[in-house]
């Protein structure tokens, strides 16, 4: 007997797609950012440093595989970067208040899912990628 794997609704397909263009892209970005606290670089610097490399990553990546667009670049991108502009402010908010609790490494681990969450809703409300 032949069992098929039951097919996921397009939006948790989305979800999860994006947490792998996340997960894979904050990991290389995870490591820059203690790089360049070692190098002595304010954790709050470095942080935005690898948010704006994240933010160029993140959007071809889940413009073409996550959210498989067909809309045109002047459509999506600012929905895209409105959705990271509130991320950004998330981001910064998460670390100036987690920071001196946790500590600049675990601060950022746990900044990177609370943004993640916000983005992501963001760009769902926003329809990002939907024409």
């Amino acid at each position: 007997m032949s069992r098929t794997l039951p097919v996921l609704p397009a939006g948790l397909r989305r979800f999860g797609r994006f947490g792998v263009v996340g997960l894979a892209s904050n990991a290389g970005l995870y490591a820059g950012f203690l790089g360049l606290v070692w190098l002595g670089v304010v954790p709050l610097a470095a942080s935005a440093l690898c948010y704006v490399l994240g933010v160029i990553f993140s959007y071809l990546l889940n413009r073409r595989w996550t959210f498989a667009s067909r809309s045109s670049h002047g459509r999506d991108l600012p929905r895209f970067l409105a959705s990271y502009g509130v991320g950004l402010g998330v981001t910064l908010a998460s670390m100036s208040v987690l920071v001196p609790l946790l500590g600049p490494a675990a601060a950022q681990l746990l900044t990177i899912a609370i943004t993640a969450v916000s983005i992501y809703l963001f760009l769902h409300i926003l329809r990002f990628g939907r024409a």
